[in-house]
């Protein structure tokens, strides 16, 4: 018996998913279809990629007899048709972020679980080693001071994208999201948090600059440096950890496609070498590891807590951001 997989929303990073699934395809036996309510985008779509088949209205997904609904969706979007396809008896994938405010989120979370089936956010920075590998290393560096997490480049989205109330804010709640979790994944819990948003030129109603600055639990501040209004900025070290023995860092230079971060460059004592990791494609990776858990019936690799704890963390640091960050009341 093979999955059956609707990918909902086939256009942008859509695309990317289903590049994803079309390697995956063969080694599961995948059955996979596009959704879009543009007729022309579902037939590219379907011919693009080979698809089994397309759709042109949610309702017909969520009566087929597909599987695993894939949403790639604005953010409003995200809790109702997340909801609706889990109580339509389907497992979900669900790109970042979870939902724009926590009660969306827990919405989702608490009818997965009653639903049974399997839900996880596609996070792919929580899928990168290179994250995973800082954090084994950074018990050399004895006391963490200071963790430093960057994305400054330029990105004037149209769409969706630019109204606030659709997506929950502005960019730190899109793409900075990735830079959160990686953030909370070296750092641990937070205190406190501390931010100043800007709006440069990328064309939000919302914050298209923001630095934050996290107190943890352990004694370490972290700063988060994003943004959408600074082109040629992502030359610079996507993380850096200080402790009281040196340092570790992101090797920008040995970054491939598919995958957020490079290498590491390790500093004990005066002493430094570079750390080699694992090579993946991190999209790839979280897709598949969720398709293994529909199969076997296990627990998702990343549990929606995490996407939750991500979200609180944009929250916490969209409160110093007045008119700029989060929308009131979304709807």
């Amino acid at each position: 018996m093979s999955l059956k997989i609707a990918v909902v929303g086939c256009r942008g990073f859509g695309k990317i998913h289903l590049n994803a699934l079309s390697k995956l395809r063969d080694k599961y036996g995948l059955e996979v279809y596009v959704f879009s309510r543009t007729e022309e985008y579902a037939r590219d779509c379907h011919r693009e990629y080979d698809t089994s088949g397309y759709f042109m209205r949610y309702s017909d997904v969520l009566r087929s007899d597909v599987d695993v609904i894939d949403l790639v969706v604005s953010h409003d979007a995200h809790m109702p048709m997340s909801i609706a396809a889990l109580e339509a008896g389907k497992h979900v994938m669900l790109e970042k972020p979870i939902t724009r405010t926590i009660e969306e989120a827990v919405g989702i979370i608490n009818v997965a679980r009653s639903s049974g089936k399997k839900f996880m956010v596609l996070e792919n920075h929580y899928f990168d080693p290179s994250v995973w590998k800082a954090k084994e290393l950074m018990g050399k560096l004895g006391k963490i001071s200071m963790i430093i997490v960057r994305k400054l480049q330029f990105n004037s989205p149209g769409g969706w994208r630019r109204i606030r109330r659709l997506m929950g804010g502005g960019a730190l709640i899109d793409g900075g999201i990735h830079y959160i979790d990686t953030l909370l994944n070296l750092g641990g819990d937070y205190t406190e948090v501390k931010s100043i948003c800007t709006r440069g030129f990328a064309g939000l109603e919302g914050e298209d600059t923001s630095v934050s600055i996290f107190k943890f639990k352990n004694g370490a501040v972290g700063t988060l440096l994003y943004s959408w209004s600074s082109s040629g900025g992502d030359r610079a070290p996507a993380f850096e950890v200080y402790g009281e023995r040196g340092f570790i860092m992101e090797d920008p230079d040995s970054r491939v496609p598919g995958k957020p971060y490079g290498g590491l460059v390790i500093s004990i004592d005066e002493k430094r070498e570079k750390v080699i990791v694992e090579k993946v494609n991190a999209i790839e990776r979280e897709i598949e590891l969720f398709i293994q858990s529909v199969i076997n019936n296990a627990d998702v690799p990343m549990p929606p807590e995490i996407a939750l704890r991500d979200l609180r963390a944009v929250l916490d640091a969209y409160k110093d951001c007045g008119e700029l960050g989060v929308s009131s009341q979304p709807v």
